[in-house]
Protein backbone atom coordinates (compact mmCIF):
# COMPACT_ATOMS: atom_id res chain seq x y z
CA UNK A 1 0.00 0.00 0.00
CA UNK A 2 2.79 2.41 0.89
CA UNK A 3 4.56 1.62 -2.37
CA UNK A 4 1.39 2.45 -4.31
CA UNK A 5 1.05 5.74 -2.44
CA UNK A 6 4.63 6.65 -3.33
CA UNK A 7 3.86 5.85 -6.96
CA UNK A 8 0.84 8.18 -6.80
CA UNK A 9 3.08 10.99 -5.54
CA UNK A 10 5.52 10.30 -8.38
CA UNK A 11 2.67 10.52 -10.89
CA UNK A 12 1.77 13.95 -9.51
CA UNK A 13 5.30 15.08 -10.35
CA UNK A 14 5.27 13.77 -13.91
CA UNK A 15 4.63 16.33 -16.59
CA UNK A 16 6.55 19.15 -14.90
CA UNK A 17 10.07 20.33 -15.58
CA UNK A 18 13.10 18.10 -15.11
CA UNK A 19 16.66 19.31 -14.68
CA UNK A 20 19.92 18.47 -12.98
CA UNK A 21 20.68 20.79 -10.09
CA UNK A 22 24.35 21.42 -9.32
CA UNK A 23 24.90 23.83 -6.46
CA UNK A 24 27.08 24.76 -3.52
CA UNK A 25 26.39 26.82 -0.41
CA UNK A 26 28.77 29.40 1.05
CA UNK A 27 27.84 30.30 4.61
CA UNK A 28 28.32 33.42 6.72
CA UNK A 29 28.82 35.75 3.79
CA UNK A 30 29.19 39.53 3.75
CA UNK A 31 26.04 40.30 1.76
CA UNK A 32 27.06 43.84 0.76
CA UNK A 33 30.42 42.64 -0.51
CA UNK A 34 28.82 39.83 -2.53
CA UNK A 35 26.20 42.14 -4.04
CA UNK A 36 28.91 44.65 -5.01
CA UNK A 37 30.84 41.84 -6.72
CA UNK A 38 27.73 40.65 -8.54
CA UNK A 39 27.07 44.20 -9.72
CA UNK A 40 30.64 44.52 -11.03
CA UNK A 41 30.14 41.27 -12.96
CA UNK A 42 26.97 42.60 -14.60
CA UNK A 43 24.61 40.21 -12.83
CA UNK A 44 20.86 40.83 -13.19
CA UNK A 45 18.58 40.72 -10.17
CA UNK A 46 15.65 38.46 -11.06
CA UNK A 47 13.86 38.13 -7.71
CA UNK A 48 13.60 39.58 -4.23
CA UNK A 49 11.04 38.44 -1.70
CA UNK A 50 9.97 35.90 0.88
CA UNK A 51 9.62 32.17 0.39
CA UNK A 52 7.60 29.78 2.53
CA UNK A 53 8.71 26.15 2.28
CA UNK A 54 7.34 22.92 3.74
CA UNK A 55 9.27 19.65 3.44
CA UNK A 56 7.32 16.37 3.44
CA UNK A 57 8.11 12.73 4.09
CA UNK A 58 6.39 9.41 4.77
CA UNK A 59 6.38 7.78 8.23
CA UNK A 60 9.91 6.59 8.98
CA UNK A 61 11.30 9.36 6.74
CA UNK A 62 12.34 7.17 3.75
CA UNK A 63 12.67 10.22 1.46
CA UNK A 64 15.08 11.96 3.83
CA UNK A 65 17.04 8.78 4.63
CA UNK A 66 17.64 8.29 0.89
CA UNK A 67 18.97 11.91 0.81
CA UNK A 68 16.09 12.90 -1.44
CA UNK A 69 13.70 15.80 -0.87
CA UNK A 70 10.02 16.57 -1.40
CA UNK A 71 9.26 20.28 -1.06
CA UNK A 72 6.17 22.46 -1.36
CA UNK A 73 7.10 26.12 -1.78
CA UNK A 74 5.10 29.34 -1.94
CA UNK A 75 6.54 32.51 -3.45
CA UNK A 76 4.01 35.35 -3.48
CA UNK A 77 0.94 33.78 -5.18
CA UNK A 78 2.86 30.98 -6.93
CA UNK A 79 3.18 27.48 -5.46
CA UNK A 80 5.51 24.73 -6.69
CA UNK A 81 5.97 21.09 -5.75
CA UNK A 82 9.52 19.80 -6.17
CA UNK A 83 11.13 16.39 -5.83
CA UNK A 84 14.94 16.25 -5.73
CA UNK A 85 16.67 12.88 -6.18
CA UNK A 86 20.16 12.57 -4.71
CA UNK A 87 22.99 11.99 -7.19
CA UNK A 88 26.16 12.98 -5.31
CA UNK A 89 27.35 15.44 -2.67
CA UNK A 90 31.13 15.53 -2.60
CA UNK A 91 32.31 18.60 -4.50
CA UNK A 92 28.78 19.96 -4.98
CA UNK A 93 25.22 19.01 -4.15
CA UNK A 94 24.02 17.30 -7.34
CA UNK A 95 20.41 16.22 -7.72
CA UNK A 96 17.89 15.34 -10.40
CA UNK A 97 15.10 17.87 -9.91
CA UNK A 98 11.46 17.47 -10.94
CA UNK A 99 9.15 20.43 -10.43
CA UNK A 100 5.55 21.35 -11.19
CA UNK A 101 3.58 24.53 -10.60
CA UNK A 102 0.44 23.75 -8.59
CA UNK A 103 -2.76 25.77 -8.45
CA UNK A 104 -2.86 26.18 -4.68
CA UNK A 105 -0.39 25.84 -1.82
CA UNK A 106 -2.94 24.74 0.80
CA UNK A 107 -4.74 22.40 -1.58
CA UNK A 108 -1.47 20.67 -2.47
CA UNK A 109 -0.54 20.41 1.20
CA UNK A 110 -3.84 18.65 1.90
CA UNK A 111 -3.33 16.29 -1.05
CA UNK A 112 0.12 15.30 0.20
CA UNK A 113 -1.17 14.73 3.73
CA UNK A 114 -4.06 12.67 2.35
CA UNK A 115 -1.51 10.46 0.57
CA UNK A 116 0.16 9.69 3.91
CA UNK A 117 2.93 12.30 3.94
CA UNK A 118 3.58 14.65 6.84
CA UNK A 119 5.27 18.04 7.09
CA UNK A 120 8.69 17.43 8.67
CA UNK A 121 10.04 20.98 8.45
CA UNK A 122 8.63 24.46 7.78
CA UNK A 123 10.90 27.35 6.90
CA UNK A 124 10.67 30.96 5.78
CA UNK A 125 13.44 33.02 4.25
CA UNK A 126 14.13 36.23 2.41
CA UNK A 127 15.84 35.57 -0.92
CA UNK A 128 17.53 37.78 -3.49
CA UNK A 129 18.33 36.01 -6.76
CA UNK A 130 20.77 37.05 -9.48
CA UNK A 131 21.70 35.57 -12.83
CA UNK A 132 25.10 36.13 -14.40
CA UNK A 133 25.60 36.43 -18.17
CA UNK A 134 26.86 32.83 -18.17
CA UNK A 135 23.46 31.65 -16.89
CA UNK A 136 24.79 30.81 -13.43
CA UNK A 137 22.31 31.66 -10.68
CA UNK A 138 23.29 33.12 -7.32
CA UNK A 139 20.82 33.22 -4.43
CA UNK A 140 21.40 35.23 -1.25
CA UNK A 141 19.33 33.86 1.63
CA UNK A 142 18.43 35.01 5.12
CA UNK A 143 16.20 32.70 7.15
CA UNK A 144 13.44 34.08 9.37
CA UNK A 145 11.50 32.95 12.43
CA UNK A 146 12.73 29.79 14.11
CA UNK A 147 15.85 29.75 11.91
CA UNK A 148 16.74 33.45 12.07
CA UNK A 149 19.96 32.51 13.94
CA UNK A 150 21.37 31.12 10.67
CA UNK A 151 23.67 33.80 9.16
CA UNK A 152 23.36 35.09 5.59
CA UNK A 153 24.40 32.53 3.01
CA UNK A 154 24.81 32.19 -0.72
CA UNK A 155 23.94 29.42 -3.16
CA UNK A 156 25.68 29.16 -6.52
CA UNK A 157 23.94 27.00 -9.12
CA UNK A 158 25.16 26.08 -12.59
CA UNK A 159 24.84 23.44 -15.27
CA UNK A 160 27.83 21.39 -14.13
CA UNK A 161 30.58 21.21 -11.51
CA UNK A 162 33.31 22.94 -13.60
CA UNK A 163 30.96 25.88 -14.24
CA UNK A 164 30.10 26.20 -10.56
CA UNK A 165 33.78 25.94 -9.58
CA UNK A 166 34.84 28.70 -11.97
CA UNK A 167 32.16 31.03 -10.62
CA UNK A 168 33.14 30.35 -7.02
CA UNK A 169 36.52 31.94 -7.81
CA UNK A 170 34.94 34.66 -9.97
CA UNK A 171 32.91 35.73 -6.93
CA UNK A 172 36.02 35.89 -4.76
CA UNK A 173 35.76 32.58 -2.89
CA UNK A 174 37.73 29.35 -2.80
CA UNK A 175 36.53 25.73 -3.16
CA UNK A 176 37.21 25.15 0.56
CA UNK A 177 34.62 27.86 1.36
CA UNK A 178 31.90 25.75 -0.23
CA UNK A 179 29.50 23.27 1.34
CA UNK A 180 27.64 20.56 -0.57
CA UNK A 181 24.98 20.68 2.15
CA UNK A 182 21.26 20.16 1.93
CA UNK A 183 18.92 22.48 3.81
CA UNK A 184 18.72 19.84 6.55
CA UNK A 185 22.52 19.75 6.85
CA UNK A 186 22.48 23.53 7.24
CA UNK A 187 19.84 23.37 9.97
CA UNK A 188 21.71 20.61 11.81
CA UNK A 189 24.98 22.55 11.70
CA UNK A 190 23.52 25.74 13.14
CA UNK A 191 21.32 23.89 15.62
CA UNK A 192 24.52 22.47 17.07
CA UNK A 193 26.14 25.89 17.21
CA UNK A 194 23.04 27.39 18.80
CA UNK A 195 23.07 24.76 21.57
CA UNK A 196 26.71 25.62 22.38
CA UNK A 197 26.09 29.36 22.82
Amino acid sequence: MLGRTKLNVWNVLRGGSQMKEVEVKIIEIDREMVEAKLSSLGASKIFEGYEETVFFDFPGNPITIAKNLLRLRKIEDKATLTFKRFVEAEIANVRDEYEVVVSGFEAMRLILESLGLSAIQRMEKHRISYVLRSGVRVDLDKYAGEFSHIPDLMEIEGEDIPTVRSHIKLLGFQPEDCKSWTTFDLVDYYSGKKLKT
